[in-house]
C-alpha cells in the first residue's frame, strides 16, 4: 500500500473537485437568479435537488457498499460525477439545470462517505482526526483557490464555465486516482462471517452511540445548511458587496481553513476529542449569529465575520466526524458512513427549502429579507448538536 501522506493528497483532490461542484451552486445563487429569472424558494430547490438526491442514492448505497473493494466504488462514483458535472455546464434553463444537478448528486451523494471509510480504514484511530484534517482541507483550497477561479470564470463568460472546467478535471483526476491509489479491502479480508449490511442496518436502533451519531449529524447539518444558502445574496443586497468581491470570502476563509483544519486535528488527537469539537462549536455560535443580521459595514470586516464562520464552522467537523466513525467497527464502516451521508445529504435539502421559505428576496428588490431567522435556527440546532456529542462514546476497539 502507498504511503499514508499519498492516500491523503490524492483523497484530498477528489474531494476538492467534489466539495467544489457542490459549493460554486451556492456564490451562484445572485447570479442564477437574475439570470434564470427565478425566485428565492426555486434556488432554495435547486440547491436541495443535488442534496436531496445525494441523500437518496447514500442511502441505497449503504446496503451493499462494504461488498465492494472500496477503490472501484468510489471510481465508479466519482466518473458518473464527472459526467453529471459536465452536463451542468451544457445545459442552458431551469429545468436542465435541475435535472443535471440530480445526475450528479445520485454518484456525488457517495464520493465523501467513501473517501471518509477508506481514510478510517487507512489511518489508525490515533492519528485518524489528523488523516481526515488533511483530506477536509479539501473544503478549504475548493473556498480558497477554485471558487475564486470559477466565479472569476462565471462572472466573466458566463455561470455554465465553471462547471465545464470542473467536469474535464475531475475526468483528469479519475485517471489520476485509477492508475495510482492501490486496492482498499481489508474490510473484505476481515476474518468473520461475510458483511450483512441489511442486518447491520436493521440494528442501528438497538446501538445507542450509532442512532445518536446519526441524529448528530442530522442537528448539526440542519442548523448549518439553513445559513449556507443565501450568504451571498445578503453580502450582495444587504451588506453592500460587489458581486466580483464575493470571491474574497471564499479565498480570505479558504486561507484560513487551510491554516486551522490540520492543525484542530492534531488538537482532537493530542488532547480530547469531545472537548476540541465542544470548544469550537460553541465558538462557532458567535459569527453565525453576527453574519446573519450584520448591517453594511466595511469589507474588511465583514471579511473578518466571514472568515471566523469558515474557521470555527469548519473546524467543529474535523473532532466530530473523527468522534463518528469511531463508533462503528471498520467491517461494517462504510455502510454507516454512507447511511451518515445519507442523513447529512437529506438534512442539507430539507434545510435549503426551508431557507428558501423563511428568506426572501423580492422580484426586482435589493434587499435580503429574514435572514436573521436561519441565523437563530443555526444558533438553536448546535447548542443542541453538541448536546448529543457529549453523549456519543468512541469503541475501545476498533
Amino acid at each position: 500500500m502507498k504511503s499514508e501522506k499519498i492516500i491523503l493528497y490524492l483523497l484530498a483532490a477528489s474531494q476538492f473537485t467534489h466539495i467544489m461542484d457542490f459549493m460554486i451552486i451556492m456564490p451562484l445563487g445572485e447570479m442564477l437568479m437574475e439570470e434564470l429569472t427565478i425566485n428565492s424558494q426555486q434556488f432554495s430547490f435547486l440547491v436541495a435537488s443535488y442534496t436531496l438526491m445525494a441523500g437518496v442514492t447514500g442511502l441505497i448505497s449503504a446496503f451493499f457498499v462494504d461488498s465492494f473493494d472500496r477503490k472501484n466504488y468510489f471510481l465508479v462514483a466519482y466518473t458518473g460525477f464527472s459526467l453529471g458535472t459536465l452536463l451542468c455546464g451544457w445545459v442552458d434553463t431551469y429545468e436542465g439545470l435541475i435535472t443535471a444537478r440530480i445526475i450528479t448528486g445520485a454518484f456525488g451523494g457517495v464520493i465523501s462517505s467513501t473517501v471518509i471509510a477508506i481514510v478510517s480504514d487507512a489511518i489508525a484511530s490515533e492519528r485518524r482526526a489528523w488523516g481526515l484534517g488533511v483530506v477536509m482541507s479539501a473544503f478549504s483550497l475548493a473556498s480558497a483557490l477554485g471558487l475564486p477561479i470559477g466565479l472569476y470564470f462565471a462572472f466573466n463568460y458566463g455561470w455554465n464555465w465553471p462547471f465545464i472546467a470542473l467536469g474535464l478535471v475531475s475526468m483528469l483526476n479519475a485517471l489520476a486516482v485509477y492508475f495510482t491509489l492501490p486496492p482498499v479491502r481489508k474490510h473484505l479480508d476481515h476474518p468473520g462471517p461475510k458483511v450483512n449490511s441489511w442486518e447491520f442496518i436493521k440494528n442501528i436502533p438497538n446501538h445507542k452511540n450509532q442512532w445518536m451519531a446519526l441524529t448528530y449529524t442530522m442537528l448539526l447539518m440542519f442548523g448549518h445548511f439553513a445559513v449556507i444558502p443565501f450568504i451571498t445574496p445578503y453580502l450582495v443586497e444587504n451588506v453592500g458587496f460587489e458581486r466580483e468581491e464575493i470571491t474574497l470570502v471564499y479565498l480570505v476563509g479558504g486561507l484560513a481553513t487551510i491554516i486551522t483544519n490540520p492543525r484542530v486535528g492534531r488538537w482532537a488527537d493530542r488532547t480530547d476529542k469531545h472537548r476540541v469539537f465542544t470548544i469550537m462549536a460553541a465558538l462557532s455560535i458567535i459569527p453565525i449569529l453576527i453574519l446573519t443580521n450584520m448591517p453594511p459595514i466595511p469589507l474588511w470586516m465583514a471579511l473578518v465575520v466571514t472568515g471566523s464562520f469558515f474557521v470555527l464552522a469548519g473546524g467543529r467537523m474535523v473532532p466530530s466526524t473523527a468522534i463518528v466513525t469511531s463508533v462503528i467497527k471498520p467491517r461494517n464502516r462504510g455502510s454507516f458512513m454512507s447511511l451518515n451521508s445519507s442523513v447529512q445529504n437529506m438534512t442539507a435539502g430539507v434545510a435549503s427549502i426551508v431557507a428558501g421559505i423563511l428568506v426572501t428576496v423580492p422580484e426586482g428588490g435589493h434587499h435580503v429579507y429574514g435572514f436573521w431567522k436561519v441565523g437563530i435556527i443555526g444558533a438553536v440546532f448546535t447548542l443542541i448538536a453538541m448536546w448529543l456529542m457529549s453523549r456519543i462514546k468512541a469503541l475501545t476497539l476498533e
